[in-house]
């Protein structure tokens, strides 16, 4: 894969009720030694001052090699705003984030720099859980990659991952999904890529607050592992990773199989 040193990234951002957080993730951002970068904030139809917040942001700090958009939606999720938010990116390189999210100010040129190397499509770095309530620091490895995913159902992390455009225009956000669109999102998006580039340092930190944990059993629910596999089949055709794809669905069948055992 060849690409420009100063290619765009593009960084994908939804905002919901956010206005005492994202600002913290829009000063990390403006922060990053990487150039051109391409800030696309969704609002879903926030009730807070959310959408003033980045209004205000886009005036003050927008430039030719910082460039923000600001899209207005009605509350229709998370996917849906994700969604909304690539079609407006022309970046190389698709960045995916929480809208508390943090990232570090290397992790751009770090990644697009192994992605080059190495000929991948998909970035993967490791990252660092901060648990707001009592300041727990959890350090998450991806050192497994693919295999860790399909062996525990568990998630890459939102932002570890960067994705060439290519890889990116091949798979959606599942609207359909409440819970646990980003393990089923960026599992997809591994499963169709061509390689993995793995950096083994935490170039990204999820902050966890406590309004985060709607449900401790979020993950273990029949529709979303119907909708999970569902997903999965029907990009089988698709997939140049065909047995690791099947071990997926399989997976989630035997997962499906012991909560209902469970009940």
């Amino acid at each position: 894969m060849k690409v420009s040193k100063n290619a765009l990234v593009s960084v994908i951002i939804p905002v919901y009720n956010r206005a005492d957080f994202v600002g913290s993730t829009l000063d990390n951002l403006l922060a990053n030694n990487y150039r051109p970068l391409e800030i696309v904030l969704v609002n879903d139809g926030s009730k807070d001052e959310s959408l003033a917040v980045l209004k205000e942001f886009k005036e003050q700090y927008e430039d030719e090699t910082f460039i923000v958009k600001v899209l207005d939606q009605r509350n229709q999720g998370a996917p849906v705003a994700r969604n909304l938010g690539y079609a407006h990116a022309e970046g190389t390189f698709i960045q995916f984030l929480d809208s508390d999210d943090l990232i570090s100010r290397e992790k751009f040129i770090l990644q697009i720099d192994a992605m080059t190397k190495e000929g991948a499509d998909f970035g993967l770095c490791d990252f660092e859980m901060i648990y707001v309530d009592n300041g727990k620091h959890v350090y998450h490895s991806n050192a497994e990659r693919l295999r860790k995913v399909l062996k525990t159902h568990g998630s890459f992390g939102c932002g570890s991952p960067l994705l060439t455009k290519e890889l990116a225009d091949k798979i959606d956000w599942n609207v359909n999904l409440k819970r646990n669109q980003d393990v089923d999102y960026f599992l997809k998006a591994a499963l169709m890529s061509s390689k993995i580039a793995y950096i083994n340092k935490p170039l990204y930190t999820y902050i966890r607050h406590s309004s985060d944990r709607i449900s401790d059993s979020y993950s273990k629910t029949s529709p979303v592992y119907y909708e999970r596999i569902k997903s999965l089949s029907r990009l089988f055709g698709h997939v140049p990773k065909k047995l690791y794809t099947l071990i997926a669905i399989s997976n989630l069948y035997l997962s499906l199989f012991k909560f209902k055992l469970n009940r």
